[in-house]
């Protein structure tokens, strides 16, 4: 029988734990608790706005 738990490994090493924000940079409340969506959407808008500043 396998084992039923295996350890995640990348190359050959464990895997570290993400380095996730705690906190939404857009509303400044907890990403654990309620829908971020609108957050998700404004800062995908953010980001394609500086990708074409940067492409001019």
């Amino acid at each position: 029988m396998t084992a039923l738990r295996r350890t995640v490994r990348l190359n050959s090493g464990p895997m570290r734990p993400l380095d996730l924000q705690t906190v939404c940079d857009q509303c400044n409340k907890s990403r654990a608790h309620g829908n971020h969506t609108k957050c998700s959407k404004l800062r995908q808008a953010q980001e394609a706005e500086r990708r074409a500043r940067e492409k001019v």
